[in-house]
């Protein structure tokens, strides 16, 4: 599907890169990069069940210039052994990076963290290697960068149902990092976002249980995390993502809603997320449209890739101007 701008408004699209119709499968988690090139990358896990030990990683790519996603491949299979939830980043443009789960059992509380990378733009991987080696944990959102050059990997556990920080020093041997962040979440909050707001400062939003999304603080580069609150921002229990534009506003895309998933939302923040000044729905209906994945490109354009109804990956693009063309007259505050 795709809605087209008029005049100077910059064409709002949404393009499919994965459908399954051919098969008793789902898919879903998806995570994208940018290339050195210009290249689009997605990720995903796909399988006939969550959890199922059929469940392999997918990768498909867009061609810097080209109008459409390539056929996706098979990137990891672990033969027998279920995965999910892949996560791809870059720090610098020299290698792309991604983590997923290995699942012991059929069970998410099963979950190990591995590791891989790329340098020749997500064409080749090393062999992927235990990342994090402690059971039930997982990840969902790309890591920050401190000034301090340490890797502020957010993760949770499945089965606690709590937010953790991976502070790692050497992504070489992440197997030496430390996990932090005990937010008094515990039982209500998984998924963590992170987002740098201000020299050694760095927010955390995460999904809840609760009806709404909680958010966390650290004033000393991770070190240290502020008790969880909730925020205004209303949460189904579902995934989130935050991205800065180099106008220096926070982007968040999340399902406004405390029951459902029937619209995925952009919403716009000018003060480092005290409030936000501008909505707008990139898909509603009565499907389900979760899990999105945010990703602003070199030209400072806006990328969501989400699941829809478990069986599609979709990819929205649009901009700024898009997005504060649902300006609200009065800001909605944060909490």
């Amino acid at each position: 599907m795709a809605k087209k701008g008029n005049g100077n408004e910059m064409a709002f699209t949404i393009e499919t890169i994965r459908k399954v119709t051919d098969e008793p499968a789902i898919t879903h988690c998806s995570s994208m990069v940018e290339t050195a090139s210009g290249d689009l990358v997605c990720v995903w896990y796909e399988c006939p069940y969550e959890t199922s030990s059929e469940t392999v990683i997918k990768i498909a790519r867009k061609p810097n210039g080209s109008e459409s996603w390539g056929t996706a491949q098979v990137l990891f299979n672990f033969h027998g052994m279920p995965v999910g939830n892949p996560v791809l980043w870059m720090m610098d443009d020299s290698e792309i990076h991604i983590v997923f789960s290995v699942l012991l059992s059929e069970s998410w509380t099963a979950s190990m963290l591995f590791y891989a990378s790329s340098r020749d733009d997500a064409r080749t991987w090393s062999a992927p290697t235990l990342f994090l080696p402690k059971v039930g944990f997982m990840a969902k959102t790309r890591p920050v960068t401190t000034d301090r050059g340490q890797i502020l990997f957010p993760v949770y556990h499945e089965g606690d149902f709590c937010p953790y920080v991976m502070i790692i020093d050497d992504l070489s041997r992440p197997l030496a990092s430390r996990l932090i962040a005990e937010t008094m979440a515990r039982g209500k909050a998984i998924q963590p976002t992170l987002i740098r707001l201000a020299s050694s400062t760095y927010a955390m939003l995460s999904r809840t249980n609760q009806g709404r999304i909680w958010k966390s603080i650290s004033y000393n580069d991770g070190l240290s995390w502020s008790i969880c609150v909730p925020t205004r921002l209303p949460n189904p229990n579902s995934a989130l993502d935050l991205g800065r534009l180099k106008s220096g506003e926070i982007i968040l895309a999340y399902n406004p809603s405390a029951s459902d998933r029937h619209r995925l939302t952009i919403a716009l923040s000018k003060d480092n997320m005290q409030t936000w000044v501008a909505m707008q729905d990139i898909v509603q209906g009565d499907g389900e449209y979760a899990y999105p994945c945010l990703l602003v490109d070199k030209a400072d354009n806006i990328h969501v890739s989400f699941t829809e109804n478990r069986y599609i990956i979709q990819h929205a693009i649009f901009d700024r101007e898009w997005v504060t063309r649902g300006h609200l007259s009065v800001p909605f505050a944060t909490e």
